[in-house]
């Protein structure tokens, strides 16, 4: 090895130290500061504002031009709305046309540079300030904008709805410039994903709205002064990449804590969602739980305060600096996170989660969607995963690896405009990027996949990551060929890891806890039912199945075939083994246990013995369920019941007649096919195999009988 002199290795190990000290946090110094002053005007739904920006030039390059996103304007047009999910437009049908209430856009009074007015110009969300004289590198500049904001009413990032504010997206920010490419980003913010991109940066805000109004901002809530009917509130945030605010006179307050980092619950209570406060509650538990974990995980949380506001946003949640914007709490279920989370619980941390990949690390939404919300998707599975088990239905195993199959689609690495529609990106983003996180941790082992993340949050803490960022990081702690596979399957098209595919041996748990919570609420709603006698087996409980000692010669095909066909299945799905006995081999404790019961009604001994027990009594002429009377002729069904020899125990009796089965319709086809010595074999198109297997018929309910291929099914009680 060539050896380096002592000055340059000084000069190394100077570079070294000071780029580790940028991986911390940017320097105080060079953030870009903004100023505003803004007055609501509740009546017409506008924001008038004046806006100081201090820039200090951190770029290699003299500037000749300023460039601001104007996102708000993206609410000009139905073409351009930022609607989370799509606008489920018919193919071929024509957009509408957006009313004066409906849309929103920004618009740019007066531009000043350092105290002198100068050109500028709006065009597809961009603000370009022409300067007068260039900016330096390292030189500072002081730009001021008088603006008026329409808020637009409706249901999206942006809006206002019944007395509710959000204010996102909603002023002009700074653009970021590309050294190497010589240009400012100018990418408008895409009907598709997400396509915040910008720096962190300083705000003192101070906005007079009516006195009864509650905030929820970015940053911290310094000062009110109440005067008259308004009041004027200041709020400072240091070192976020953007700024929100939420706001209503209606909003109630809960807090939470969680390592010291105050959280925040701002709901609705109304008549439309008497549970708002509860839903409140499990959120703010919930999400003071994920920070907990995060914090642990990961690293620390760089702020000290977390806000949860409900607004009237539809079709999703949104995470902002210090703030996480939801839509209605409307919570379903008993709130139980034990097996399965809410959609609303699992949002609130999936939007929790971006606190740390996308707020304390930023990046590029628009060009590289996959590094924040695919890491996202990622690591709230992650998070069920370690707090409630790896067979939470959140979880990685559930969301990720469950959906592993080969299928056409872009790179992971793909922009937004890159993607046909909402579906398509959902697909890459949402569903299979996730899981090249996991195919990484595989490869490299529990320990040092976290290392990996905590690295890449701790190096990119308040600054803007990108993929080859992450893959540097990969290169370092898990080698070169790590490194190689993992960059491959970012940026080619295809990908599919299915050495993360579920073993069958997981795919059958997954499908017993399915199942299980699935019978569980029908019971929970309809008590006994079909269903529950395949949710005993599921728990656990011995589940016997009783063959017939009586049977005509013509039927043995269709229940032995029944008998196989619910075993089978029983041990293809869930892996359960169910004992079979013939009828006049039943111990005394057999007949105790979980009992499906298979016969002719007044030729089956054990249907006899139980009938006058049963709720529905086969043996009389007439079948009474409801006030329906059914004659008893040439009828076959099943039904649920308890068990009669014991109350803890079900019977589910699968009762068949014993007449000729072909003229009963629903059996299907017979073909008799004549053999030697005067034998005669029937063969079925069989429809019983399937009619009365309990996994397959409606077992949400408690009873079915066919009546010459009538079916009358329901509740006897």
């Amino acid at each position: 090895m060539k050896r380096k002199s002592l000055l340059s290795v000084l000069l190394a190990v100077a570079i070294l130290l000071g780029s580790l000290n940028l991986s911390l946090a940017v320097g105080v110094d060079s953030l870009t500061d903004y100023n505003m002053e803004l007055v609501l005007n509740d009546e017409n739904r506008t924001l008038e504002g004046k806006l100081n920006v201090e820039f200090v030039n951190t770029y290699d390059d003299d500037l000749s031009e300023l460039v601001f996103h104007l996102y708000a304007d993206s609410y000009e047009s139905y073409a351009t709305l930022p609607s989370i999910g799509g606008m489920y437009i018919q193919p071929g049908e024509e957009l509408p046309e957006l009313t004066d209430e409906q849309k929103g856009y920004i618009d740019i009074r007066n531009v000043s540079v350092d105290g002198r007015k100068v050109k500028f110009t709006e065009d597809n969300q961009i603000l370009k300030v022409q300067l007068k004289d260039s900016i330096k590198s390292g030189e500072k500049a002081n730009i001021s904008i008088e603006f008026l904001l329409k808020i637009p009413e409706g249901y999206h990032r942006l809006h206002y709805m019944n007395g509710v504010y959000s204010l996102t997206n909603w002023y002009p920010i700074l653009s970021i410039y590309d050294d190497e490419a010589d240009k400012w980003d100018e990418n408008p913010y895409h009907p598709i994903g997400e396509s915040n991109y910008s720096d962190v940066s300083n705000y003192t805000v101070k906005i007079t709205v009516p006195k009864d109004m509650v905030l929820a901002p970015t940053g911290k809530i310094v000062r009110e002064m109440v005067y008259d009917k308004y009041k004027t509130v200041t709020i400072e945030a240091e070192k976020v990449r953007d700024f929100v605010i939420f706001m209503s006179p209606d909003y109630k307050v809960k807090t939470e804590e969680a390592d010291g980092i105050r959280i925040t619950g701002y709901y609705l209570a109304d008549e439309y969602n008497p549970n708002g406060e509860t839903a409140a509650e499990l959120l703010l538990a919930e999400v003071a739980k994920a920070v907990r974990f995060m914090n642990k995980t990961f690293g620390r949380y760089p702020y000290d305060e977390l806000r949860i506001a409900e607004t009237y946003l539809s079709g999703g949640a949104m995470e902002y600096p210090q703030v996480i914007q939801m839509g209605r709490f409307m919570l379903y279920g008993d709130g139980n996170l034990e097996e399965s989370a809410p959609w609303l619980v699992e949002a609130a941390v999936h939007e929790t989660v971006h606190q740390w990949w996308y707020v304390g690390v930023g990046n590029d939404e628009f060009h590289e969607p996959f590094l924040d919300e695919s890491l996202t998707v990622f690591t709230t599975a992650y998070y069920f995963e370690k707090e409630y088990g790896e067979y939470h239905e959140n979880g990685i195993k559930a969301t990720i690896r469950r959906y592993i199959y080969p299928t056409a689609m872009i790179s992971l690495d793909s922009s937004v405009d890159k993607f046909l529609d909402w579906g398509e990106y959902s697909t890459v983003i949402y569903s299979r990027a996730p899981a090249f996180f996991e195919d990484l941790r595989q490869r490299v082992g529990e320990n040092r996949f976290i290392e990996i993340l905590r690295t890449y949050y701790e190096r990119y803490l308040y600054k803007n990551a990108s993929i080859d960022g992450l893959m540097e990081i990969i290169g370092e702690l898990a080698g070169e060929e790590i490194q190689k596979a993992m960059h491959k399957a970012v940026s080619e098209p295809n990908y599919y890891p299915e050495n993360i595919s579920l073993t069958p041996e997981e795919e059958s748990i997954f499908n017993i806890r399915w199942e299980k919570r699935r019978l569980r609420d029908y019971e929970d709603q309809n008590g006994l039912i079909i269903g529950s006698i395949v949710l005993r087996a599921l728990e656990g409980e011995d589940l016997i199945i009783v063959k017939p000692k009586y049977i005509n010669e013509r039927d043995v095909y269709s229940v032995d075939n029944l008998i196989n066909n619910i075993t089978a299945s029983f041990k293809s799905y869930y892996n359960v083994d169910l004992e079979v006995i013939e009828e006049d081999k039943l111990t005394g404790d057999h007949k105790r246990s979980n009992l499906i019961v298979i016969g002719y009604p007044n030729k089956s001994r054990i249907i006899k013995e139980m009938s006058p027990n049963l709720p529905i009594n086969l043996r009389a002429d007439t079948i009474e369920i409801n006030k329906v009377s059914i004659k008893n002729d040439g009828v076959s069904g099943m039904f649920i019941s308890e068990n009669p020899y014991n109350n803890k125990s079900l019977s589910l009796i699968i009762f068949l007649s014993d007449k000729d089965m072909s003229d009963i319709s629903n059996i299907g086809k017979v073909e008799v096919i004549a053999a030697g010595d005067g034998q005669v074999t029937y063969i079925y198109d069989d429809f019983i195999m399937y009619k009365y297997n309990p996994l397959y018929v409606n077992n949400n309910i408690q009873f079915i009988i066919d009546v010459e291929g009538i079916e009358i099914n329901g509740m006897y009680k």
